[in-house]
């Protein structure tokens, strides 16, 4: 992407207070925090980690994690900025590895609508788990949400439930949850998408209402008290049968 090499270190910025970023994140990271007390998750893979900030928090917190992404510039942030003791990253497509490391987890945060054949994708991603581990993604839905904006960031589709759940063979759904409504459904269209547009081939530079992000963002978390079809993304977490 070209979002690396235009932001650089300021990437990291925002995927950590974007408040879509800052919300889903938060999501996902008290997920397997509660996941992991109930079964054994101590492996992750992160399939298309980016520049690595929840793969950092994750290995802040104990766990050991492989984090991939096919980007050299993301992976090259990520181990400059997001490096630790417990994560290790890789420029490789994992998917494609003939590995015999098992995890108890593997993440794909906003991949498999990257990919045109999700269906193998998917049937890559369950290899990589031990027997009973788990998988966890969050993909855009709604093809009506679709702009520019996913043409441009390579979002081959925008999912309907129904078929990704169909497509998830050899899992079993334990949870499912749309996120980003009603709030950032607003900041989404009307500020996210329009500010991504406006700096497209321009000089790259931060909002000047960035840093007061921080303080907002924590008012964004309203969001996770709704569970509406109208969001833009949907996360499941599934169990390998």
């Amino acid at each position: 992407m070209k979002a690396y090499t235009e932001w650089g270190k300021q990437k990291l910025v925002i995927d950590s207070i974007e408040p879509t970023h800052y919300v889903r994140n938060f999501m996902l990271f008290s997920l397997i925090k509660k996941l992991s007390k109930k079964s054994s998750i101590k492996n992750i893979c992160e399939i298309g980690c980016g520049v690595g900030n929840l793969s950092a928090r994750l290995g802040k917190n104990g766990f050991k994690v492989d984090a991939f992404d096919l980007d050299e510039n993301a992976v090259e942030l990520a181990r400059k900025y997001n490096s630790g003791k417990n994560v290790n990253f890789f420029s490789k497509d994992v998917l494609k590895l003939n590995t015999k490391q098992k995890f108890d987890l593997v993440l794909a945060v906003e991949v498999f609508e990257h990919i045109k054949d999700d269906v193998n994708a998917i049937k890559s991603a369950r290899n990589l788990l031990r027997d009973g581990g788990f998988l966890l993604i969050t993909v855009p839905i709604n093809e009506k949400y679709r702009r520019e904006f996913d043409d441009r960031s390579g979002h081959i589709r925008r999912y309907d439930v129904k078929g990704l759940k169909n497509k998830l063979n050899g899992f079993k759904i334990l949870k499912s949850r749309y996120f980003n409504y009603p709030l950032l459904w607003l900041w989404y269209f009307n500020v996210y998408i329009l500010f991504s547009n406006k700096k497209q081939g321009s000089s790259k530079k931060l909002p000047f209402y960035a840093p007061l992000l921080r303080i907002f963002n924590k008012l964004f978390l309203v969001d996770l008290l709704f569970n509406n079809r109208k969001s833009t993304n949907i996360m499941i977490l599934a169990q390998k049968k």
